[in-house]
């Protein structure tokens, strides 16, 4: 079972954003400097570019929060205490199991008969 197993929608779509955003930040800066000349689309790349930072920030906010309640119970003492406790058990669980197991068989193959002693 790995650390990312299963992460909300909201981590997903923090992904999204970031990359989304990135994308849109690369565009605009090579839109910025490539029509330099052209006041009108400079001022439209500046002003995409800038409202492409809240895109950025929410979605490493996101990013960060799901993440880290992922992460937190894998560094608590209890998660490795619960995992050992319900380990043990399976495996006391099973030896039980193969044990009776194997004397149903040991009893099937050696019928011993004791009498008794007379004292």
């Amino acid at each position: 079972m790995g650390v990312l197993n299963y992460l909300s929608v909201k981590f997903y779509l923090g992904v999204l954003f970031v990359g989304l955003s990135l994308i849109i930040g690369k565009i605009t800066t090579f839109m910025f400097l490539y029509y330099f000349s052209d006041v009108k689309i400079r001022w439209i790349s500046i002003v995409i570019y800038i409202l492409s930072w809240p895109l950025l920030i929410l979605g490493v906010y996101w990013i960060g929060k799901e993440y880290s309640a992922s992460i937190k119970k894998y560094i608590t003492y209890q998660y490795y205490h619960d995992s050992i406790k319900s380990g043990t058990r399976k495996a006391l669980y099973k030896t039980k199991q193969i044990g009776y197991s194997v004397k149903n068989r040991f009893d099937k193959k050696f019928p011993i008969k004791f009498k008794k002693r007379a004292r």
